[in-house]
């Protein structure tokens, strides 16, 4: 299940590495945190489970803090692009399940994969997207976006043309290009059902790709 605890290993306690760590915690996660320089480690050294100075090129320390045992490992580490391939390396030469490192560039990121990452973030482009993505869609942030591809989940009023008329006689799916994948109602929630009208103070929980879904704010909006 999602909320089961798992121990992560975060290597590199720079902001992003602190900020990933502290959230963890946040969720219920056992955080062991490493890296090189004392300051961070004694910053985070009451905040997260295990904070430790090591150093993190050397598989003999990774693996006596408990590098071996960990469920997730994820590199964190900015600029220092040796160490962020070489300590990636490791994770994934001892047996860590999952390791997911950070990359500073593209060509880093082609690097970490070859190396054998099982994943690779880069938090600077993806933001950069993001905050795109949020200037062309301003209700972009409220929804979830399924991950793969450009499907998003998210919460909806009916529109004018919806009230009073039902999923089958709308076609809704073929006329918006978009699925109701739960209605609420007077604070409850409930599977939609193909033959009961929609309310004016219905809330929807659609999915659909976030052209289409564009398309119904902007009509929403418009009212």
């Amino acid at each position: 299940m999602a909320n089961d605890k798992k121990v992560f290993l975060v290597v590199g306690l720079g902001r992003f590495g602190i900020s990933l760590a502290e959230k963890l915690v946040e969720l219920g996660q056992t955080v062991i945190g490493v890296d090189n320089m004392l300051a961070p480690i004694t910053e985070m050294s009451e905040k997260i489970d295990v904070a430790a100075q090591i150093d993190v090129e050397d598989e003999a320390s990774l693996i006596k803090i408990g590098a071996k045992e960990v469920d997730v490992a994820i590199v964190a580490i900015g600029e220092a692009i040796e160490a962020s391939i070489l300590c990636t390396s490791i994770l994934v030469e001892i047996g860590v399940p999952v390791v997911i490192a950070r990359a500073a560039n593209a060509v880093h990121a082609k690097v970490l994969k070859r190396v054998g990452a099982h994943t690779i973030i880069l938090p600077e482009s993806e933001m950069g997207q993001h905050m795109a993505e949020n200037l062309v869609y301003p209700w972009y942030a409220s929804f979830t976006k399924i991950e793969g591809g450009d499907f998003v989940l998210g919460k909806i009023n009916p529109t004018k043309d919806m009230i009073g008329k039902t999923i089958a006689e709308l076609r809704f799916l073929q006329r918006y290009n978009v699925v109701v994948v739960l209605l609420e109602h007077d604070g409850e929630q409930f599977a939609p059902s193909p033959s009961r009208p929609f309310d004016i103070e219905d809330k929807l929980w659609v999915l659909g790709h976030k052209t289409n879904m564009d398309k119904i704010i902007d009509k929403e909006s418009e009212e």
